[in-house]
């Protein structure tokens, strides 16, 4: 089947008149889209931009499912319920969640089964960011950064006293219920927003059996479904801003909540309390306050000035089948950043930042397997960018003290330094042509530093850095380059990038073979590593029509990982290619896609076998009675393939879910 779906997309493309494809047309123009995640409007890093139309087709419950088919991004699938973005093979802390610029203060770097605090049903848009001005929100961005945005707090005037929006959706593979509602208004220089949402999922539908090897499975196992695999969730924000000629000073409060199971085999409890609920599952409750500010200065020195406050009450509890309250988790936290951008100087436009970090994390129970610990951290910053005639230059650098206190190992503090520089060509053809450097340092996460005990949702004895008689630890030092060319501008429009990091004592897991509490031991450790690949797409028109334009895109990526000695990495994404084509009016628009994933068996992981996503969508747009209404229908992995992620801690137990049909609405009023 495979095979059938690669040569018609080569038909497809063989059958694209060449003077369609190289017909340039003046008049098409990119559109001009700003991303609010870096301090200044246009820097050199490679960006991506999910506007709220994608959205309304690829959103899913979790923020890495929503990313996992965008060029360079794969997702860490710890069941339907829970799943964190992976970029370019970096995943973890190395990976910055941010909510509106700044964190979403939540346990989901900590492990794999901890969901990221942020609900996709209440996006605005989605920035990817990855490149050296990913440096400026700490070296826990070394991976690169995404920034989910929304409106809990309004940063212009209300266009009308009183407006409204609702979506609803669902699909059958996970039976899912879905509502989101949004209220705005204001009076004056006020303006409000209210928002709520709630979502549930039941157990997945998949092709087959949930564990790969039938030696492993249960004789209860079921063909058909995941269990223990259901969600449910819900939650709000109020927001209320001040906004003037010059700028806004706005508050929101919010909170989230969301008790999943968690899939994978059962383990053997000797007979004892009596099974209650399916199997283990996870309730989460986070209440947020935030706090916003931009103001236009007008000074000789400076131009504006951007604030930004966030803190939480954070707690999670991993719940036995029968009941019993096995581990709380408690994550308090705060952050604290000040952007303030400056007039020209000497030709450069740039911005000086400061930011403060403080969290305090415990857990307690039989499967607390890191001690309580307090974390502090401040960061400086600056980013300077200058355009030329022949293109652009930017520079960027930060310089990052970090402290951990741990109640029962050894204290860690150092101060991590970052560099990075891009220059941005101008060639003939309207493409760009960009070079980035950038030298990292990354202060090693409270997970990798103090881990000590069974983890039972990795299924892994775990030792921290700093949990071994006389263990070393070290920032962990990355250079890095990436080239890329991009045009979009005419009819034929690319974005391709390469890239290699040189990771000087990158930490990573090591299996050491020993057996502890019937639990593989994986010992934390730093060795030198080697990160290269590259990701690309290319979209055209099919044929000429003003009226339906049929567009079709190319895309692709492939990320390969290893120490320096040879060895093997775990949970890296294989190599992946990809078809889209659309066509249609701006009223409604029919879309269809393919992608491949090839089989990894270059890891030190569960290996996993290659597989075809095949995927169709419609859209429709109608205006009715003074609103906005748009439908929509998708359909996905319809050929019902058996799908396992690499990039999965479960992936011999918890495959991606079978052919689904998803429909919904979204309404403005």
């Amino acid at each position: 089947m495979n095979t059938r779906i690669l040569v018609a997309a080569g038909l497809l493309v063989a059958a694209t008149p060449l003077s369609t494809i190289l017909a340039a047309k003046p008049e098409t123009k990119p559109e001009e889209i700003t991303v609010t995640a870096v301090p200044l409007g246009d820097v050199l890093q490679p960006t991506q931009v999910l506007t709220s139309e994608e959205l309304l087709l690829k959103n899913a419950p979790t923020l890495g499912e929503t990313l996992a088919n965008e060029p360079g991004i794969s997702s860490s699938y710890f069941g339907p319920a829970a799943s964190r973005p992976i970029i370019r093979g970096l995943s973890g802390s190395r990976v910055l969640m941010l909510t509106d610029r700044t964190s979403a203060l939540d346990a989901s770097a900590l492990s794999p089964d901890h969901a990221v605090a942020i609900e996709m049903l209440l996006a605005d848009k989605v920035e990817i960011i990855r490149g050296p001005i990913s440096l400026l929100y700490g070296s826990s961005a070394a991976g690169g950064i995404v920034n989910v945005t929304d409106s809990k707090i309004p940063k212009d005037v209300a266009e009308r006293p009183l407006s409204a929006g609702v979506e609803v959706r669902g699909d059958t593979a996970a039976e899912e219920r879905a509502i989101v509602g949004r209220l705005d208004g204001g009076m004056g220089n006020f303006a409000w927003h209210i928002d709520g949402f709630d979502r549930k999922t039941e157990n997945l539908d998949i092709p087959g059996f949930a564990t790969a090897d039938p030696a492993e499975r249960s004789v209860d196992e079921v063909s058909g479904t995941l269990p223990n695999s259901y969600s449910d969730s819900d939650g709000y924000s109020v927001g209320i801003s001040w906004v003037g000629d010059r700028g806004f000073l706005g508050a929101s409060i919010s909170g989230f909540k969301s008790k999943y199971g968690l899939p994978g085999p059962e383990e053997d409890e000797g007979g004892g309390d009596p099974v209650v609920f399916e199997g283990a599952f996870l309730d989460m409750d986070q209440t947020r306050l935030d706090i916003r500010s931009e103001y236009s200065l007008q000074s000789d020195g400076f131009k504006a000035v951007k604030f930004a406050f966030a803190t939480n009450s954070y707690q999670h509890k991993e719940i036995e089948p029968s009941g019993e309250v096995a581990t709380t988790f408690d994550n308090d936290q705060w952050q604290a950043r000040v952007e303030a951008v400056h007039n020209q100087i000497a030709g450069f436009d740039g911005a000086l930042g400061l930011q403060l970090d403080y969290r305090d994390f415990s857990a307690e129970g039989e499967e607390a397997f890191i001690a309580p610990t307090k974390t502090k951290g401040l960061g400086l910053f600056i980013a300077e960018e200058r355009e030329f005639e022949w293109g652009g230059m930017s520079l960027g650098a930060r310089a990052e003290p970090l402290e951990h206190t741990n109640a029962v190992f050894e204290d860690y503090d150092k101060i991590a330094f970052s560099l990075a520089g891009g220059v941005d060509f101008d060639i003939p053809g309207e493409n760009d042509f960009t070079v980035n450097l950038s030298y990292t340092q990354r202060n090693p996460s409270t997970e990798e530093l103090y881990s000590d005990g069974a983890h039972i949702a990795t299924r892994q004895y775990e030792v921290g850095l700093l949990a071994v008689s006389g263990g070393r630890v070290t920032t962990e030092d990355s250079l890095n380059i990436e080239l890329g060319l991009v045009r979009t501008a005419g009819q034929l429009q690319w974005d391709v990038s390469v890239f290699y990091y040189d990771i000087a004592d990158y930490i990573y897991q090591d299996l050491t073979g020993v057996v502890i509490d019937d639990l593989p031991e994986a010992v934390y450790t730093q060795a030198d590593a080697d990160f290269y690949g590259a990701e690309g797409a290319l979209s055209f028109p099919l044929w000429e029509s003003t009226s339906l334009a049929p567009n079709l895109r190319l895309f692709g990526d492939f990320v390969k990982a290893e120490l320096k000695d040879g060895s093997k990495l775990p949970r890296i994404p294989p190599w992946r290619l990809g078809a889209n084509f659309v066509i249609g009016p701006e009223s409604w628009k029919i879309g269809l896609d393919t992608i491949y994933n090839a089989k990894q068996s270059d890891i030190s992981s569960f290996q996993t076998n290659d597989y075809t996503m095949v995927n169709m969508s419609f859209t429709y747009n109608l205006d009715f009675a003074r609103s906005d209404w748009q439908l929509f229908l998708r359909g996905t992995n319809l050929a019902d393939e058996t799908a396992r992620k690499s990039t999965s801690f479960l992936a011999a137990y918890a495959p991606l879910p079978g052919r689904s049909l998803h429909a919904g609405f979204r309404a403005s009023f």
